[in-house]
């Protein structure tokens, strides 16, 4: 199982790479009403919220390693943080506490707009921020190559609680990225939720859908989804499944699905799965549990079947206060997704669940 879950870390990770979505428009919002009548810095969210940065390690063979899973788990976390980085990073350098290039109101809708623009790479950079009610606004963040078309690297919604602060959902279009960015050579699509509003906790949810290579278009897509939740200083936990045709051998498609908590200065666990998924039945072919230390060192492991490259040693029924966590089997479907009840909690407080896909979409009133 460890052997599967170091070639998983660069499997799943080396598959992605993100960002940007598409279009342009200029119907606002029918009767929607924003009392301030302006847009402004304070507007633009914190995007370090977004990022928390992991070290990472090499994978165990034995007891006192460094821990396999922990090592699969930093590894997509900092992948997928890679990804939300390039979007964020374009936002952060044009628009973090700096004053709108322009504002207004759109040509449709009388809408309040700031509108911050910049150069990134030889791609110039206009953000749009559109207040469609008193405390929720529409980011639009377009690219533009030379004489080609404007295309958008990222579209959402932003419900503001207060200074730069709240709760939102971006799109970004790994597609287009490619396009004005000469990479991540993929396709597909990737969707970030967050809740910033606390101060002792953020929250982040990302769901790549349908990606595949620029090269392959033909081949089978793959999705990818990952909830995690810091809390500054204390701990985290962090849920991930990937979805592909990991076993070309398998008929259908394979999941690895795993589900991580630590506690900084103390130690942590991770619980994980594998299966096998069709369209008929999902078959479990492996499972795996990992303690570490505060060094992230193992102190135990276990896998059903056996593992004939990493012995049981020491009880993962226990790691220190975290109990061990069978993951279900109901997680393994074709959609990739294991959502965290607590991320819930936090992305229904901060709004940020009640953002639909269509209105996360709309780039109406950046004319």
């Amino acid at each position: 199982m460890a052997r599967f879950c170091w070639a998983m870390g660069k499997a799943t990770l080396g598959a992605f790479v993100a960002v940007a979505v598409a279009a342009s428009g200029c119907a606002a919002d029918k009767g929607a009403a924003a009392a301030t009548t302006t847009v402004s810095e304070d507007d633009v969210f914190n995007t370090d919220d977004l990022l928390v940065a992991e070290a990472s390690g090499s994978g165990a063979a034995k007891v006192g390693d460094p821990a396999t899973l922990l090592k699969v788990a930093r590894d997509a976390v900092d992948k997928s943080r890679s990804h939300v980085k390039a979007v964020a990073d374009l936002i952060k350098e044009i628009a973090a506490n700096k004053k709108p290039t322009a504002t207004g109101t759109t040509i449709v809708g009388k809408l309040p707009y700031g509108k911050w623009t910049g150069t990134k790479n030889g791609v110039d950079l206009t953000l749009w921020v559109i207040r469609t009610a008193e405390n929720r606004l529409r980011y639009v963040l377009y690219g533009k190559k030379g004489s080609d078309p404007a295309k958008a690297l990222l579209t959402g919604v932003f419900i503001k609680k207060a200074p730069r602060v709240g709760g939102g959902r971006l799109h970004v279009s790994l597609t287009n990225t490619t396009a004005l960015f000469g990479a991540p050579g993929k396709t597909g699509s990737m969707h970030v939720w967050f809740a910033n509003h606390k101060s002792d906790a953020k929250g982040r949810r990302i769901a790549y859908f349908n990606v595949k290579d620029v090269a392959d278009p033909q081949g089978v897509a793959a999705n990818y989804a990952a909830d995690a939740i810091y809390r500054p200083g204390a701990g985290g936990r962090l849920r991930q499944i990937y979805v592909a045709d990991i076993d070309p051998k398998q008929q259908g498609l394979e999941l690895f699905a795993l589900r991580v908590l630590w506690k900084i200065g103390t130690g942590g666990r991770a619980d994980a799965i594998y299966a096998n998924v069709t369209a008929q039945k999902t078959t479990k072919l492996a499972d795996a549990h990992e303690c570490w230390g505060a060094d992230g060192n193992r102190t135990a492991y276990s896998s059903n079947p056996a593992d004939p490259n990493n012995a049981k040693e020491g009880d993962t029924s226990s790691c220190f206060a975290f109990a061990q966590e069978t993951v279900p089997e109901t997680v393994a479907t074709t959609s990739g997704a294991d959502p965290d009840p607590e991320l819930d909690t936090m992305l229904a407080d901060s709004g940020a669940a009640g953002i639909d896909s269509a209105d996360a979409d709309k780039t109406d009133g950046a004319q």
